[in-house]
């Protein structure tokens, strides 16, 4: 085969798949049909299977075969960690990637998360696969509490150097050319061996792994490039939302969609998919998502200037009712006061006297 797109999926009895409570099989069954369905519907030329060391139930197996999608048997059997740790099932993406570089014969490889979806085909990122390992650059400061957690693990094997600053990769995609990927997973292997040696198990997953492995990969000289082009994560929760418009604005290929959207919009994917066959227009799905209008909220159609014509009036806002806005008023707390209205309302010392106001704290009027 020439491309290959493929995800994992494990399952073992008490282990844990994150911080949170497994969701069930169905959730990911249905999360694993949507995902690897859209990407063998938008690269039908590409091979497009799924490793996984469970059997596949119906109807979910079913719709993955008839979407053109080859169900492949590959043992947890490499990278098992204690069934504690967290992110421990995520470990089986390291182990499915060695088995696809010593089983299956192809020129480039893409392992995708099975909580995504794939919106156009995959071929900018086949013309890259030859020059470089890709994966997704997570926006992450050095100082993020999962960055910084990542790079304390790097600094534990190699003390030498010391405070480390890694750059976050995530694991939703890992691709390159079957010579780049082998030689990365070289580095993969050693650096886990190493950590285990060292007794730690990276709470973080299989992406402290990545993040090692991709570090010592650009020092070795063996190039590897974020993957940003082509994948975004998006997270769709209520408490954190994070989106962008580079959906449909030099879209990239795939939605990562993690967290609630796996039982929220995934579904809904899912079930249209299962009841027509085929998978809605990409601006359906951009509107199941709640993807943001890709224009400026003050703005409409038409509304832009020409050059040398006054711009537009702003358009009034609309005023929310009654209830919404006593929520927004809850949500937003106690009002914040200027320093300027603080000293007005501040005791005045009474003429001549010295008192400093020593009782209050530096630094005690807010930001």
């Amino acid at each position: 085969m020439e491309n290959l797109i493929f995800g994992a999926f494990a399952t073992l009895e008490g282990y844990r798949e994150g911080d949170a409570a497994n969701l069930g099989r169905t959730v990911y069954d249905r999360c694993t049909v949507t995902a690897l369905c859209s990407a063998k519907a938008q690269n039908p030329r590409c091979t497009v299977a799924l490793l996984t060391n469970a059997p596949v139930p119906e109807p979910f197996c079913s719709q993955l075969t008839g979407g053109g999608v080859e169900i492949w048997d590959c043992p947890f059997d490499a990278y098992r960690v204690p069934a504690d740790t967290n992110w421990a099932l995520a470990y089986y993406k390291l182990c499915a990637m060695a088995w696809v570089l010593a089983h299956r014969d192809f020129a480039r490889a893409c392992m995708i998360d099975l909580d995504t979806y794939t919106q156009h085909p995959l071929d900018d990122l086949w013309r890259e696969c030859d020059e470089a390992v890709l994966l997704y650059q997570v926006p992450h400061a050095a100082s993020q509490t999962m960055t910084a957690a990542i790079s304390r693990c790097f600094d534990a094997v190699e003390p030498s150097g010391a405070p480390h600053s890694l750059t976050h990769f995530g694991g939703e995609l890992v691709a390159g050319s079957k010579a780049r990927l082998t030689a990365f997973m070289a580095q993969c292997r050693r650096y886990f061996d190493e950590l285990q040696a060292q007794g730690i198990t990276p709470r973080e997953g299989d992406e402290a792994v990545w993040c090692g492995a991709a570090y010592r990969s650009l020092a070795a000289g063996q190039p590897v490039r974020a993957a940003n082009a082509y994948i975004f994560r998006y997270w769709l929760g209520g408490h954190f939302y994070y989106v962008s418009t580079n959906y449909t604005l030099d879209p990239v290929c795939i939605l990562h969609l993690p967290g609630a959207a796996k039982d929220r919009q995934l579904k809904l994917i899912y079930q249209i998919y299962a009841r027509r066959g085929a998978f809605p227009p990409p601006e359906r799905i951009h509107r199941l998502c709640g993807l943001p209008a890709a224009h400026p909220p003050l703005c409409q159609k038409g509304q832009f200037p020409a050059a040398g014509e006054s711009p537009p009036a702003l358009l009034p806002a609309r005023r929310p009712s009654a209830a919404a806005a006593h929520r927004m008023d809850a949500a937003a707390g106690p009002p914040v006061r200027s320093r300027y209205a603080q000293e007005k309302e501040r005791p005045q010392p009474a003429a001549g006297s010295r008192h400093q106001d020593a009782g209050a704290p530096a630094g005690a009027e807010p930001r």
